[in-house]
């Protein structure tokens, strides 16, 4: 069985990184999802997710935090490239259902993994 953890090492974790992506990422959307990617000094890939509170309550935003963390790390392999991503989650999105949430994320990733190469 893989590595199915998320280190620290694999986070975006400090303001500066999230500022850098929001000036200067490549953005993909879906109706749900905001992924701003840029590639990544650090030699592996990191995730960001901000989900802000106009999404919904505090319960709402952790579970879409969850559920973007989990989908991460079953499908991380996918992305080939060293990168930063910060996947931002709309206003909408705490409307879904969980497997509603895991398809919508599928949809952004397959957009991710276009722009690869």
């Amino acid at each position: 069985m893989g590595d199915y953890s998320f280190p620290k090492n694999e986070r975006l974790l400090d303001r500066a990184s999230f500022l850098n992506l929001s000036r200067f990422g490549q953005k993909r959307e879906t109706r749900y999802f905001i992924a701003a990617m840029l590639g990544a000094e650090s030699g592996t890939t990191r995730l960001g997710i901000t989900v802000s509170k106009r999404v919904g309550n505090a319960v709402e935003r952790n579970r879409i935090k969850r559920i973007v963390r989990d989908y991460y790390r079953l499908n991380r392999d996918l992305i080939s490239e060293d990168r930063d991503i910060n996947i931002i989650a709309r206003k909408y999105v705490a409307s879904l259902s969980n497997q509603e949430v895991r398809d919508e994320l599928g949809k952004l990733f397959k957009k991710i993994v276009a722009s690869d190469g």
